[in-house]
């Protein structure tokens, strides 16, 4: 037997596709946490659904599941907020980007927005069909690096590089590179640590945007990205391939991700991934006051 309830008090927060708060569950216990500054008279939110699906997504299961329509600004924004998690690349003119005419209407028409492409649109409809092939292809590829980068090539002219579910996938491997056999951390080429970084940071600029601020999505990302920069350091050290500047440098933004994702995932219950998470964070922050240490030896 499947029950629902209601926290008493945590269910009157407002819900928003970019909500301004994260929030803990533990033992029927809620914890709710501003994620960004809050004024006097600002709404409390939190996102009923999850905030890496698009527009059409997210309105159908608060619809079916929550029992409203979604009217915030980024349901309302063909761009979603300027993420483009919706946006296909127009296969007639190459330029623009196919959105949806009217993204709180379900039935509405996409169509190319350049103003130098005419005629190219799609249904709902079409949309729908085409979105429940690839999301097969992409959950054929599991968590095969290999498959999942060949997915991203293949559809790189046909769907926006932030499409939900171009993201979804650079989501899976920014934390399978470094962690599967065969791809190690202190195993990737240089090549592979660059993809590694590049995508981390890719995320990053759309969670920025989505889930801002205190996010437990963005300090993931962040303690995943602080690894590569840091193998690339150490080698280029031993190496003497670095100036001291320049290592001084890039060791400040280690440290910056990692103090930034331990600041955020310290709220996690200890025994959690995120909990784990943020006590390796913290071990890495103490390992780095021996290169201290180095540097100011040099």
């Amino acid at each position: 037997m499947s029950l629902r309830a209601l926290f008493p008090v945590a269910f009157l927060v407002c819900h928003d596709c970019i909500p301004n708060t994260g929030h803990i569950d533990q033992d029927y216990h809620m914890i709710v946490r501003n994620s960004v500054p809050l004024k006097a008279g600002d709404p409390i939110t939190l996102s009923y659904a999850l905030t890496l699906q698009p527009t059409f997504k997210r309105r159908e299961h608060l619809k079916e599941s929550k029992f409203f329509e979604c009217v915030c600004s980024r349901c309302s924004d063909p761009t979603e907020s300027g993420t483009y998690l919706s946006a296909m690349k127009c296969q007639k003119c190459n330029d623009g980007l196919v959105l949806s005419t009217d993204p709180l209407k379900a039935d509405a028409i996409w169509k190319c927005n350049s103003t130098q492409c005419t005629g190219f649109s799609l249904t709902a409809d079409d949309v729908n069909v085409l979105m429940e092939r690839i999301q097969k292809e992409v959950n054929a590829a599991g968590d095969d690096i290999e498959a999942l980068e060949f997915f991203l090539k293949q559809y790189k002219n046909i769907l926006h590089k932030h499409h939900y579910c171009m993201l979804g996938i650079k989501y899976s491997l920014s934390q399978l590179y470094g962690k599967c056999n065969g791809y190690l951390i202190h195993e990737l080429t240089e090549e592979q640590l660059n993809r590694k970084k590049e995508i981390c940071e890719d995320l990053l600029s759309v969670f920025n945007v989505i889930e801002p601020g205190m996010s437990r999505i963005r300090a993931i990302t962040m303690y995943e990205l602080h690894a590569p920069i840091m193998i690339q350091l150490t080698r280029q050290f031993q190496m003497q391939n670095i100036s001291k500047r320049q290592l001084k440098l890039d060791l400040k933004r280690v440290v910056n991700y990692l103090q930034e994702a331990s600041n955020i995932l310290s709220f996690e219950p200890e025994d959690s991934a995120e909990g784990e998470m943020c006590m390796a964070a913290n071990d890495a922050l103490e390992r780095l006051q021996d290169w201290e240490e180095i540097i100011g030896k040099l």
